[in-house]
């Protein structure tokens, strides 16, 4: 590969070369050519999208892509063009390329899962996580015994609400003895609210333990929002000195303002106003509840525009059931798994975009629909409030409240100055604070302030 064509995944240039290395290599984690010593990353995630192929059906069934998977992606692909080295420790998912390729200085490590493929409700395969964290351990330990733990300046680790990437992550630090970025895409003490009676009762005492211990332990914790900042702040779980707020970021060449497309947007006819769902079919995205939405404005208020719902998981089957049941299947159009540049394009094309979410901490998508300048109605949970401001750059509704949703859509539809001030509005809001490769920049340079230089003494004088 030449030097010229050197790219990003995202597709724009990437770092040049480093003195002494070819363009389109792979540089060893915690080397900086013949410049100062760059801290290598071993960031730790179940959660990744390989976004430059189409994923196969059985792929996202193992588990379905959603918001946090295209974030984690984001950051480090944008990491990787700030020139900085990364190993990323993954599961191996069916159908996969074998050595996929991140970057010019990331590299993926695909560990071997025994995950039988009985598929839950919402969250892929049952012990997916479980048999991920095994895996990470073992590896962790490997890597220990043979004195390679020292590879690596700093251990980054992406949680989720459930349990065991809590566990995985104090057990990551402890084995590797490498200082922890524990970054919080969820909380389970704060945010996650469990639907079933398992969840009440086992899964969600259980990771908000294993939260509380993973953030003792972690060397710097990074949140999403300052609402969860203050949370931790006042339930006494993190000192001040030890937790940044880092959102989540956006492509703003992408995602961009534009007209409402003339022609068909995902299958719609563009003479009608057209709403959008874009997420994973999961109880918490609160799919549902838009669909009831949609049955209120269709079959009770007259509505005569269409609704594009763009995303996969294993709840969509009880979705088609229940557009059936409803009648709205003519209505609503069911894109399926969609390409980041074909997302951007629906964005683009549509009239206003739902988030729907019984419980969000941030989302990539109410991001990615202010940037697009769109207009927007979001749930008044979690952290949308900080960005969805109600009246300014959208409008807020209750969570599980389909006529609310209703509500405002009509408002925005029937008000096509007033939505286009408010993606006006959104648009300036995220310009300011969520540019990705500003997200990217200040995660590189926490990673250079946490990072163990090789062979620094660590806690009981190891090394």
């Amino acid at each position: 590969m030449s030097e010229q064509n050197v790219q990003d995944r995202a597709g724009r240039p990437s770092a040049p070369p480093r003195p002494g290395e070819a363009a389109g290599t792979t540089a060893s984690p915690g080397t900086d050519g013949d410049g100062p010593s760059a801290p290598g990353v071993l960031r730790i995630t179940p959660y990744y999208y390989f976004a430059d192929r189409e994923l196969t059906r059985r792929e996202l069934q193992y588990e379905p892509i959603g918001g946090m998977q295209v974030q984690i992606t984001q950051t480090t692909e944008d990491v990787d063009a700030l020139g900085v080295p990364q190993t990323v420790l993954l599961p191996r998912r069916p159908g996969q390329p074998k050595r996929p390729t991140l970057g010019q200085y990331a590299q993926a490590r695909l560990l071997r899962l025994p995950v039988a493929p009985i598929r839950t409700r919402a969250k892929g395969y049952m012990g997916l996580l479980i048999s991920w964290g095994l895996a990470v351990v073992t590896w962790c330990l490997a890597q220990r015994c043979r004195g390679r733990h020292r590879t690596w300046g700093v251990i980054h680790v992406h949680c989720s609400e459930l349990p065991w990437t809590f566990m995985v992550a104090v057990a990551a630090g402890w084995i590797m003895r490498r200082p922890v970025i524990l970054t919080v895409h969820c909380s389970a003490i704060v945010t996650f609210h469990p639907d079933t009676v398992a969840g009440r009762l086992f899964l969600g005492p259980l990771a908000r333990f294993a939260e509380r211990i993973a953030l003792r332990r972690a060397s710097t914790v990074v949140v999403l929002t300052d609402r969860i900042r203050k949370e931790y702040e006042a339930r006494g779980l993190v000192a001040a000195e030890r937790i940044r707020v880092v959102p989540d970021g956006v492509r703003l060449d992408r995602f961009a303002p534009g007209p409402a497309a003339t022609d068909e947007p995902a299958g719609a006819p563009g003479e009608y106003p057209v709403v959008a769902y874009c997420g994973r079919f999961a109880p918490e995205k609160g799919w549902y509840d838009f669909v009831a939405a949609a049955d209120e404005l269709v079959n009770r208020r007259g509505f005569t525009g269409l609704f594009v719902m763009c995303g996969d998981g294993n709840e969509l089957p009880h979705c088609r059931t229940e557009l059936e049941r409803r009648g709205l299947t003519g209505r609503v159009r069911l894109s399926g798994h969609l390409g980041r540049p074909e997302i951007a394009a629906l964005i683009g094309s549509v009239q206003v975009v739902v988030i729907p979410s019984r419980h969000e901490e941030l989302g990539g998508t109410v991001l990615e629909a202010l940037a697009s300048g769109r207009a927007v109605v979001a749930t008044r949970v979690g952290g949308l409030p900080e960005v969805v401001r109600d009246g300014e750059t959208g409008l807020l509704v209750a969570a599980r409240a389909p006529e609310e949703i209703a509500d405002a859509v009509l408002r925005l539809v029937g008000d096509p100055e007033g939505a286009a001030r408010f993606g006006a509005a959104g648009r300036e809001y995220v310009l300011g604070r969520f540019d990705a490769m500003v997200v990217a920049r200040r995660l590189s340079e926490l990673y250079t302030e946490i990072a163990r230089p090789a062979g620094a003494t660590v806690r009981g004088g190891e090394s």
